[in-house]
């Protein structure tokens, strides 16, 4: 891609936008922040309209200023949101479901044989008969993987792999990918952390506000070199590191359920908690026994030292702020002012019919929310002030505990250093933290303790003063 530039509606998406990935290469892409990066995706994978600059595929000019010709290029991209069709099988994914499969006769038995000797040159094992629905995010990756591959893909879009699939399963995929980028496929591999980018990449571009800023080479992968373009995480307002009480708030004594087994904490009031699931198996676990939607098999769970049986106490002292919570937790017909107030009518029933209440909660909240307060639409606001109304609100409703799930799920680094704040905004009001994620993404910056999991089994226990020798030894 040659001085890309692409304006849409008045709003410059590109501009002079330069990207070079060679056969077999794997090109890491690290934002600073997001502007650009889907109009990006949408080029590589279309020929659209573009206001400025070539493309060329494969070193054929596929698109241009002049004429953009709408053509598809062989290009597949894999992201959270499968491609996949659920109701069908692996195989018929792979092999039906692609451009000049003609035939009208279908052999279960040739598609089974030909996908194992795939799953076999990857040394995976998945069953080519089982419905994609069944499968894992790991499994369906590799399945969108395969079926790029068979279907004559040239280039791979990886977008944010590490935000949905375990630590564990990270490591075979930079396997998988490797392995195809030695039989000339090549890959673009979208994150959020240069950590991430450096174990997989042969280079790295550094894209910012709709450009590039610098591209690295291998033997430029140091922390210094990138630190320039990158912003410092370390412990962002965190004055309330110091004040943890010693009282214990919630306590797992000996839990298991199906998937978690003898499982021991205790967390204590305005601590933060991370949970790093290494397998991506016990978290779901962990919020449906939060929810008493499930129970435990065996052992025993303490909220304030009493049972937690007391549901209605439950639920007027543990919250949830759901992964990606601006498109989860939000009300977009609600006013910001109604937005932030939400949860208030468990503690005061007559919220709705009060203005004095929630007056009273502007007065209070405009120093710290501005004049956002205000807005009718909250769909006119920014990201970082949709981030501000969610954990305002949990601010405002002052639970006991909060359960964040991937926080830093598909935030760039402006966003995710702002969500450090507002988890230690949480904290200054001695409200318990506990992170729940299956990479670490940036939770050590505001973490006082971690929990490693594995294969259900809390295996490791690291607190603060340990957090540097915990990330020397990745």
């Amino acid at each position: 891609m040659e001085r890309i530039t692409q304006i849409v509606d008045g709003t410059t998406l590109l501009d002079n936008f330069n990207l070079h990935i060679f056969e077999g290469e794997i090109m890491g892409l690290v934002s600073i922040n997001y502007h650009g990066q889907e109009a990006l995706v949408r080029i590589i994978c279309q020929n659209i309209p573009i206001h400025y600059g070539y493309v060329y595929f494969q070193e054929t000019l596929v698109n241009n200023y002049k004429h953009s010709s709408m053509t598809m290029n062989r290009v597949a991209v894999i992201e959270k949101q499968s491609r996949l069709v659920e109701d069908l099988t692996v195989v018929d994914n792979i092999f039906v479901l692609r451009n000049g499969f003609k035939k009208y006769l279908i052999n279960p038995k040739i598609l089974e044989d030909q996908f194992k000797q795939f799953s076999k040159e990857l040394g995976i094992h998945i069953d080519g008969n089982q419905l994609v629905s069944n499968l894992s995010f790991f499994e369906k990756c590799v399945v969108e993987m395969l079926k790029a591959i068979v279907g004559g893909v040239k280039l791979i879009v990886i977008k944010d792999i590490s935000n949905f699939i375990s630590t564990t399963d990270l490591i075979k995929i930079h396997d998988i990918i490797r392995y195809y980028s030695t039989q000339g496929i090549s890959f673009l591999y979208i994150c959020n952390h240069h950590e991430e980018a450096f174990k997989i990449c042969d280079r790295i571009s550094i894209m910012k506000n709709e450009k590039v800023l610098k591209v690295l080479s291998k033997k430029e992968f140091k922390q210094e070199v990138i630190a320039p373009y990158t912003l410092d995480f370390n412990r962002i307002d965190s004055t309330t590191a110091g004040n943890i009480s010693k009282e214990g708030i919630l306590s797992f004594q000996n839990v298991s359920t199906d998937n978690i087994h003898n499982m021991n904490f205790s967390a204590t009031e305005g601590e933060c908690l991370v949970f790093l699931d290494m397998n991506n198996t016990v978290l779901e676990d962990i919020i449906k026994l939060m929810n008493h939607e499930i129970s435990p098999n065996s052992g025993k769970i303490l909220f304030d030292d009493s049972n937690y049986n007391d549901v209605l106490s439950l639920r007027k002292n543990i919250c949830f702020i759901q992964e990606n919570p601006i498109h989860s937790m939000l009300f977009k017909e609600m006013s910001y002012i109604d937005n932030l107030c939400f949860l208030l009518d468990k503690k005061y029933p007559n919220l709705w019919l009060s203005k004095k209440i929630k007056k009273s909660v502007i007065q209070e909240y405009e120093p710290l929310l501005g004049k956002d307060i205000y807005c009718n639409d909250i769909t006119e606001l920014d990201a970082q002030s949709l981030y501000n109304l969610v954990y305002y609100r949990i601010h405002l409703y002052h639970p006991k505990v909060v359960f964040c799930i991937q926080p830093f799920s598909g935030a760039d680094m402006y966003l995710r250093r702002h969500i450090v704040y507002l988890i230690n905004q949480l904290r200054k009001k001695k409200i318990t933290v506990i992170i729940l994620a299956v990479n670490l993404s940036d939770s050590l910056a505001v973490a006082d303790r971690l929990m490693i999991i594995e294969h259900g089994k809390l295996s490791k226990e690291y607190h603060s003063r340990e957090f540097q020798s915990f990330r020397e030894n990745q």
